[in-house]
């Protein structure tokens, strides 16, 4: 009897204990799948913005390599790099699970996060789009330390970025996705403050499709385009959401990227990420300089400082990454050097360019802005913002001169004294400019051919 007892009671006691620990394990597994799918998977949104949720909201573009592969940028990075396998995983968003977790041959590496395009805003700090697809933001281009991933970064919280880029007004922030399409944010309301809201959410930009790259023109203020296939398309009108038309030029290869350089002259980034100038300010009827050569390095993206050199995101192979650089000389062809090896003091800076001039170079053109801030006695200090505005005042003026002409029957002759009164009034500004002109001139080989052609600059 005692022998069936005790029998009894062992058979509860392992069943108990076999509850017991099923329950323990079952508890853990609910633990992980929480903190695997909430906890961590809201701080992972941050870094790969859930590339495996909503993929039926873009079932076509979900998968980022094979989305983008077809595009002049990643065919450019497979001729130049495709040997660097190392490099092409750290630089191309991944959908992978661990999305900071690169496999070469089978071997894991760790994926460093680092800027891949930046722009200035009009506060001075630095807005960049990282590897990883996400925005992140520092102080000034001096600092070390990032700060981000933004709040929202990628659109539709899905589709990492290719780069970003500012409106004419200087508050509207534009967006291109790798599913090769252009978003925007729109600016905080006046309530709110204004200003760029960086953390608001992207909306899609009709009619611009199958790009990889924007930038405003600075003689028509339309938006200017590069495609998937490295050709170039401008907006018939100022409307962003118009019609596209292919650009004819001179250019006889694809594009990556396009620059206007501190005297007007257009810079272009091709697919062998060579960095060119073309040779004449007239940009579209014009080819590019060859003659001269290539930037020395190989470039991702571009950036003035105030001192007229460029900062650079230098292609550093050996290193399986980007990584920012700057150049020693005022000059397109000047070699970048690692920032750590620039000796530069604050004190002694040249300065040769203004925030706004350095926005005018990555963005195109200012025209909103200046429109907005016309009375702003301040900025039109600036002598290149007051040289810009007292362009387009002088334009207006001269429309309506020329339509009062029409409309006088007497057709008497007579001067517009305003006119020339205004013009007067900003000789001291334009002459600013002329002298910083000439200042930057002793730094292009072609200075004399340049002088015999725009009489101006001699005086």
């Amino acid at each position: 009897m005692n022998t069936t007892i005790n029998s009894t009671k062992k058979k509860d006691y392992l069943l108990q204990t076999i509850i017991n620990i099923s329950t323990v394990v079952c508890f853990l597994i609910i633990v992980v799948v929480i903190y695997k799918l909430f906890i961590k998977g809201d701080y992972n949104t941050l870094r790969r913005e859930g590339f495996q949720v909503k993929k039926d909201k873009f079932a076509n573009t979900t998968d980022t390599k094979a989305t983008s592969s077809n595009t002049v940028y990643e065919k450019a990075l497979k001729d130049i790099y495709g040997e660097n396998q190392r490099l092409l995983c750290g630089l191309l968003p991944t959908i992978n699970e661990n999305s900071n977790i690169c496999k070469v041959d089978n071997v894991p590496y760790i994926i460093y996060k680092y800027p891949v395009h930046i722009i200035k805003l009009n506060d001075s700090s630095i807005l960049a789009v990282f590897n990883d697809g996400l925005m992140y933001q520092k102080d000034s281009m001096e600092t070390t330390i990032w700060k981000g991933p933004i709040k929202n970064s990628m659109p539709q919280g899905t589709i990492p970025l290719r780069m970003v880029t500012l409106s004419t007004d200087l508050i509207t922030l534009l967006g291109v996705g790798y599913n090769n399409t252009l978003y925007v944010k729109e600016p905080l309301s006046q309530s709110e403050g204004g200003g760029i809201n960086l953390s608001g959410s992207w909306k899609q930009v009709p009619n611009n499709t199958n790009i990889i790259y924007v930038l405003f023109d600075n003689t028509t203020n339309n938006l200017l385009s590069i495609d998937i296939n490295g050709k170039l398309f401008t907006k018939t009108s100022s409307d962003i959401t118009g019609e596209n038309q292919e650009l004819v030029t001179l250019l006889d290869r694809p594009v990556l990227r396009l620059y206007y350089d501190l005297n007007g002259y257009m810079l272009a980034i091709d697919n062998q990420f060579d960095l060119y100038q073309f040779t004449d300010i007239d940009w579209k009827t014009t080819p590019l300089q060859t003659t001269r050569g290539a930037n020395p390095n190989k470039l991702q993206d571009i950036l003035y400082d105030n001192d007229g050199k460029l900062y650079g995101i230098v292609f550093n192979p050996d290193a399986f990454m980007v990584q920012i650089m700057k150049q020693s000389a005022v000059f397109y062809l000047s070699a970048f050097n690692p920032l750590d090896t620039l000796i530069t003091s604050k004190d002694t800076t040249n300065f040769v360019m203004s925030d706004q001039d350095i926005l005018k170079c990555k963005i195109g053109s200012l025209y909103d802005y200046i429109i907005t801030n016309a009375g702003n006695s301040t900025i039109d200090d600036d002598p290149n913002f007051a040289y810009q505005k007292q362009i387009m005042d002088s334009k207006a003026q001269l429309r309506q001169f020329c339509a009062n002409r029409g409309s006088n029957t007497q057709n008497l002759n007579y001067e517009n004294y305003d006119l020339l009164s205004n013009v007067e009034t900003n000789n001291d500004k334009i002459d600013k400019l002329t002298n910083i002109i000439k200042n930057l001139m002793s730094y292009e080989p072609e200075r004399m051919n340049i002088q015999e052609k725009y009489a101006i600059l001699n005086k």
